[in-house]
């Protein structure tokens, strides 16, 4: 899986091969398929894979004071774009290629749904009166910042734009 996400992080889906991943992982091509029936289901399983590790995250996130918990959420996104720009890399260039992958479409439409929802109700507890359109910014927001942490790499103000986000949402009364 590791090998796998990270070649098809650098090298896009169609210009990997289940022969590539297969050699990058020290395994048979043949016992590749042992576990998957094709590329796209290998896909599916990265994909599901995230959003799994992402969920079981959100509870150690989690804190009495929804103030914490939204600084707890941005401090792991940042530090997620820091440290691991290949998994994200990846999940953007699905993201991009969506129409290609029905699987990606739904489990995104869903995560999405669920995320704005759970911002929503952080975002009525801080006592936001448009809770729900500033829970969609804020994904928007953190969509766009990293998109463009992706691309220009360093010289993007990761830690500009984190301790912004936090002044702005975190340390108001």
């Amino acid at each position: 899986m590791d090998a796998a996400f990270k070649l098809i992080a650098k090298n896009g889906y169609e210009a990997t091969s289940i022969a590539m991943i297969a050699a990058a992982a020290g395994v048979s091509k043949g016992l590749l398929y042992n576990y998957f029936e094709s590329k796209e289901e290998l896909e599916k399983a990265l994909v599901s894979g995230a959003m799994e590790e992402g969920d079981n995250l959100m509870g150690e996130l989690m804190d009495s004071d929804p103030r914490i918990t939204l600084k707890n959420i941005f401090k792991w996104f940042f530090t997620e774009i820091r440290e691991r720009p290949d998994h994200w890399k990846l999940i953007t260039e699905l993201t991009f290629k969506i129409e290609k992958f029905d699987f990606v479409h739904d489990i995104v439409a869903a995560k999405m749904t669920e995320y704005v929802g759970f911002f929503e109700a952080l975002l009525t507890e801080m006592g936001y009166k448009e809770a729900n359109s500033e829970a969609r910014l804020i994904s928007a927001i953190l969509d766009g910042i990293g998109f463009h942490a992706l691309m220009m790499m360093d010289d993007y103000p990761l830690a500009q734009m984190e301790n912004y986000l936090i002044t702005k949402y975190c340390n108001a009364e």
